[in-house]
C-alpha cells in the first residue's frame, strides 16, 4: 500500500510556496494558472507569480517564473494577487503590488511579451490606495478583479475600513492605463452580507454570471484568521450615475472544507471555471531545499442549485481515474472514490471525514476533495496521514488515480 505524501496531482509548484490562484485565463488553445509563489522557500515570503498551462485541464506544465519583485518597484515587497485580461491584442496582468506595508498597497499593470505568457513588461502603477478619498476611512485594500458591464470594462479591489467593516471597492477602468475610483460598492452593512461574511476584510473577490445570476465571491479575513469563502447570489442593475449596481438576495460557502481558500473564476469556451487553494501553513526549517507547501484544487465547474453555488470537479478530470482496487480499508496516496448508497466515513489524522451517499473524494496524499452529489465540495488537508482508512461498513468502490 503506498502512503501518502504531497499533493501529486494537484496543481503545485516542483518547489517552494503556493498560495491564491491568480491570472487564470484560457488563451491561444491552452488554460493558463498563475499563482502566488516562493520560488526559494515553502514560506509565505518573497512572493512572485509562479506559472502553469494545460492543453486540457489535466496534464500541466510548468513554466519559469512569470514575474517577481522588482528591486525599488512598486512590487519590491511582492507582487500579489490579481487576475489577468485581454485588452485589445494583447494579455494583461492587474494584481497587488507592495512597496512598503499592505497599507499602502498598489494596483500594478503589466503586459504579456509573448503567446506563451512567460515574458512580461515592467510594472505600471495604475491605482493607488490614496486615490480613495479620505473620508472613506480606507485601511487597506487589496486583489483585483474586473469584470464587465454595463457595456464598460470596471475593476472591483477587496478591503477593510478602519473601524473594521469590509468593504468592495469599484473603479472604471475602461482604459487599463487609466482607472477612477468610483464608490464603495458593497459594504459589511449590506443586509445579505452582513449576516453572510462577517469579517475585518474581504480578500481575494471575485464576480461572475452563473446560470443567469451574478455571483459575488468574497474569502473572510477576521482576527488575522482566514476563515473561508462565500457566494452570495443576486442580479446586476444600474445607480443613479450609470455605474452597476449589484443587489444581492441570498448565499452561502462555496467549501465546507477548513484548508479551502481564495478561489478565482475565470471564463473558457465552456462555462466559468474555478480553483482555490488547498491550504498548507508550511514545511518545517529543516526541510529539504526542494520542499513544497500548498497546492489549488481541481478544476471546477459552477452551478446553481435554489440561489446557493455549487462547484463539481471538471469532466476532464474523469481521465485521470484508472482501474479499481482490492481494499482491505486502506487507499492508496492518489485515488478516486465512488460511495455507494449509505455512505462512507474516511478516515485521516484529523479524524473522520463523512462521505455522502452518491458523492465522489479525490485524495492526493494529505488533501481529500470531497463532492457531494447535489451539494458543496468538502476540501481538507490531514498531515501527516499515512494511509487514508475507509472505516468498516462504509460501501466505496476505490480506483488508483493515474499520475503523470
Amino acid at each position: 500500500m503506498t502512503t501518502p505524501g504531497p499533493a501529486a496531482f494537484h496543481i503545485r509548484p516542483s518547489r517552494g510556496w503556493l498560495n491564491d490562484p491568480n491570472g487564470m485565463i484560457h488563451h491561444d488553445g491552452r488554460w493558463h494558472v498563475f499563482f502566488q509563489h516562493n520560488p526559494a522557500a515553502a514560506r509565505h515570503t518573497d512572493i512572485h507569480w509562479g506559472h502553469v498551462s494545460s492543453p486540457d485541464l489535466v496534464s500541466w506544465t510548468e513554466h519559469p517564473v512569470a514575474f517577481g519583485p522588482t528591486p525599488d518597484g512598486p512590487d519590491v515587497g511582492g507582487c500579489w494577487s490579481g487576475v489577468c485580461v485581454v485588452d485589445g491584442d494583447r494579455v494583461a496582468a492587474v494584481y497587488t503590488g507592495i512597496a512598503t506595508t499592505a497599507l499602502d498597497s498598489t494596483v500594478c499593470l503589466r503586459y504579456a511579451a509573448d503567446v506563451g505568457l512567460e515574458r512580461w513588461s515592467p510594472p505600471l502603477v495604475v491605482a493607488l490606495q490614496e486615490d480613495v478619498p479620505a473620508e472613506v476611512g480606507l485601511r487597506e485594500m487589496r486583489d483585483p478583479v474586473l469584470f464587465d458591464a454595463l457595456g464598460r470594462r470596471w475593476a472591483m479591489l477587496g478591503g477593510g475600513l478602519a473601524d473594521g467593516t469590509p468593504v468592495l471597492l469599484l473603479w472604471s477602468c475602461d482604459d487599463l492605463e487609466s482607472w477612477r475610483f468610483e464608490r464603495v460598492w458593497l459594504s459589511g452593512t449590506d443586509p445579505v452580507l452582513q449576516g453572510l461574511a462577517p469579517a475585518e476584510m474581504w480578500e481575494c473577490p471575485q464576480l461572475v454570471e452563473v446560470d443567469g445570476s451574478w455571483v459575488l465571491l468574497v474569502s473572510l479575513w477576521r482576527d488575522n484568521r482566514l476563515e473561508g469563502t462565500v457566494a452570495a447570489v443576486g442580479s446586476m442593475g444600474v445607480d443613479a450615475q450609470g455605474r452597476p449596481q449589484l443587489t444581492l438576495r441570498d448565499g452561502g460557502r462555496v467549501d465546507e472544507g477548513r484548508a479551502f481558500y481564495a478561489p478565482q473564476v475565470a471564463l473558457d469556451p465552456d462555462e466559468p471555471w474555478l480553483l482555490g487553494w488547498v491550504m498548507e501553513a508550511g514545511v518545517p526549517d529543516d526541510a529539504p531545499n526542494d520542499a513544497v507547501a500548498g497546492c489549488l484544487t481541481l478544476p471546477r465547474r459552477l452551478s446553481l442549485i435554489d440561489d446557493r453555488l455549487v462547484s463539481t470537479a471538471d469532466p476532464r478530470t474523469r481521465r485521470l481515474i484508472g482501474p479499481v482496487v482490492p481494499s482491505d480499508g486502506a487507499v492508496p496516496a492518489c485515488a478516486h472514490l465512488s460511495v455507494d448508497d449509505g455512505g462512507a466515513t474516511l478516515v485521516g489524522s484529523q479524524g473522520p471525514v463523512m462521505l455522502p451517499a452518491g458523492a465522489e473524494a479525490w485524495l492526493d496524499g494529505d488533501v481529500v476533495e470531497v463532492y457531494p452529489a447535489d451539494g458543496v465540495p468538502v476540501t481538507l488537508r490531514h498531515p501527516m496521514t499515512s494511509p487514508w482508512v475507509i472505516a468498516p461498513g462504509g460501501r466505496v468502490t476505490v480506483r488508483q488515480v493515474v499520475t503523470a
